[in-house]
């Protein structure tokens, strides 16, 4: 079987789809992962072959437009254009971008089967033009539900200059990494899967850091934020709140971020181009800023997390966690450095945000590996499969 993997061009998306990609070459699938010419670099990074479609959009210049108010902004609101949720004209710019090379690749490779990250929707119009099933992978909780209305329509240009016809933008089948608990209802025909951590490639040994007798606390900002405003990339004041306070802290950073952190407690110890799910193995809390592969990331280890939002989307996914009880959440207008040591105590003192990650982390556990949902991709629809 062929299956052709896509997302657009950012990292944390592409992140999400790597293990079952390589879950389909392990079973003997022939795999492409198909996106924008931005991503090429961490696809090949990510021992992945690639194939390059369409052009690369400004996304980080459209992700500006739909973060949260600061508590001292003045002036109105920013514009909205159109109808329907704020990120469908980003969401459609990409799919506009991709869909005319993602078929040609498509027809031309002979794919069985196209495997989508939720919100890159040329993969369903690529796939009705083609006549292949497509697939979604859910990145994290399912916020797509909430424009299931406006989808269709939003899409029915885009796939009435190809033909495609009625474009159902849920797929198939939807891989779905997130514990039954937490997620949001709705989601249907559902190919439940275990969370398993990639947050980029491993590029040194990692070191623990060794035995220790007090509370030690992971801060990342993860990809996003530092790339649409560094002015909101918290991670180094975050740290910083916990000066003299008896505990460690691990400050995981990129490369491209260490620059804008200023100067440290000798309690906090920073890890540049460390993937989380190593940092995490050795800590008793996580906080971020409530994007879905932290979220997803920490609860694979059982672990709280203070989690403070800064986008729409982090919002939704912070909720849904805050609803299991595994985390707390402060807004920017709460965020002071007693607030974020005393969220942080209350995390590792009181046994229900433990108790509440450790059973998702079990529930994550009980879901089935990458391998076994690679199986069931084969079997989704035989009679389209040619090789």
């Amino acid at each position: 079987m062929r299956v052709v993997f896509t997302t657009w061009a950012w990292p944390s998306h592409l992140y999400a789809l790597v293990p079952l990609a390589r879950a389909c070459r392990a079973a003997g699938h022939e795999v492409l992962l198909a996106s924008e010419p931005g991503l090429t670099r961490d696809v090949l990074r990510a021992d992945l072959p690639v194939a390059v479609v369409g052009t690369d959009v400004d996304t980080a210049g459209m992700v500006q437009e739909y973060l949260l108010p600061l508590p001292d902004a003045a002036g109105p609101a920013p514009k909205r254009d159109g109808k329907g949720p704020r990120a469908l004209r980003m969401l459609t710019a990409h799919a506009e971008s991709m869909t005319a090379d993602l078929i040609r690749l498509i027809t031309d490779w002979q794919a069985d089967l196209v495997v989508y990250d939720q919100v890159t929707l040329a993969g369903p119009v690529a796939a009705a033009v083609t006549g292949v099933p497509a697939v979604r992978q859910l990145y994290g909780f399912d916020l797509l539900q909430r424009a299931r209305g406006v989808l269709p329509d939003a899409l029915a240009p885009l796939a009435d200059r190809f033909g495609a016809g009625p474009v159902d933008p849920f797929g198939a089948a939807t891989v779905d990494p997130v514990p039954a608990s937490v997620q949001l209802p709705g989601v249907q025909r559902v190919l439940p899967m275990r969370y398993v951590p990639y947050n980029g490639p491993e590029t040194s040994p990692w070191q623990p850091p060794g035995p220790r007798s007090r509370p030690r606390v992971c801060v990342s900002w993860g990809h996003t934020i530092a790339k649409v405003d560094p002015s909101r990339f918290l991670a180094g004041r975050m740290a910083a709140a916990f000066a003299g306070t008896g505990m460690d802290v691990v400050l995981a950073v990129s490369a491209a971020q260490r620059d804008l952190l200023a100067e440290l407690p000798e309690n906090v110890r920073v890890v540049v181009d460390t993937p989380l799910r190593n940092v995490l193995r050795d800590c008793d809390a996580f906080i971020g800023h409530g994007g879905a592969g932290g979220i997803l990331t920490a609860l694979a280890h059982g672990l709280p997390m203070l989690l403070v939002p800064q986008l729409p989307d982090h919002a939704g996914h912070t909720g849904r966690v805050a609803a299991g009880d595994a985390a707390s959440v402060l807004s920017m207008a709460e965020l002071t450095p007693t607030a974020v040591r005393e969220e942080v105590r209350r995390l590792l003192d009181a046994p229900e945000p433990r108790r509440a990650a450790g059973e998702l982390r079990e529930e994550m556990l009980g879901r089935p590996a990458p391998a076994v949902v690679a199986g069931a991709l084969a079997e989704l629809r035989p009679s389209f499969v040619r090789h």
